[in-house]
C-alpha cells in the first residue's frame, strides 16, 4: 500500500497503527520478544523530523500552560535551566534531543525502561535538560500525531 497524497497524514496515521499493534501484542503476550519503548522513540523520532523539518513554522506556539490545560505532559526541567515556553518549542528541543541522541534512558528498580532524560545543546553547551516519563512520551505522541492530522486537514500545511 502506497502513501496518498496527504502523506504526513498517511504517516501520523500509521504511526499510531504501529504503535497500538506493538502495545497490544505486549499486552495479549507479556513474554513475547518485542520491545514497545524503542518503537515508541522511533515513532517520536519520524513524528518530529518527518514533517517537522519542512513546516516547523507551522507548529503553533501554544503556551506551556495551555497544553497542560489540553492533557499534554510538561517535561520535568532537571538542574537550573529554563523550562520551555510554547509547543514549538518542546517539539524543537525534543528533535534535537533525539536526533542528536542527547537522551539517557531511565529505569526502575526492576531494570524497565520507565522515563528518558533529554537535553539540548547551542554550541556545546547544555541549556536545557529535563525527564520524561515513558506515559509522556506516549500522550505527546498521541497528542503530536492528532495535531499533525487535524492541521493538515483543515489547512493542509503538513
Amino acid at each position: 500500500m502506497e502513501y496518498s497524497e496527504s502523506l504526513y497524514i498517511d504517516f501520523a496515521q500509521r504511526t499510531r497503527k504501529n504503535l497500538d499493534f506493538i502495545r497490544e501484542s505486549k499486552r495479549k503476550q507479556p513474554s513475547i520478544d518485542i520491545y514497545e519503548v524503542t518503537q515508541l522513540i522511533n515513532s517520536l523520532l519520524g513524528l518530529l523530523v518527518f514533517p517537522q523539518q519542512q513546516y516547523y513554522r507551522q507548529i503553533p506556539e501554544t503556551p506551556l500552560e495551555v497544553l497542560a490545560n489540553q492533557g499534554w505532559p510538561i517535561p520535568t526541567v532537571i538542574g537550573d535551566f529554563p523550562q520551555v515556553t510554547d509547543l514549538r518549542q518542546l517539539l524543537r528541543y525534543l528533535r534535537n534531543a533525539v536526533t542528536h541522541s542527547n537522551m539517557k534512558f531511565l529505569s526502575d528498580n526492576e531494570h524497565q525502561i520507565n522515563g528518558i532524560q533529554v537535553w539540548n545543546q547551542a554550541q556545546g553547551e547544555v541549556v536545557w535538560r529535563a525527564e520524561l516519563t515513558i506515559s509522556d512520551l506516549e500522550i505527546i505522541t498521541g497528542k503530536f500525531i492528532e495535531l499533525i492530522i487535524r492541521r493538515s486537514t483543515q489547512s493542509r500545511l503538513f
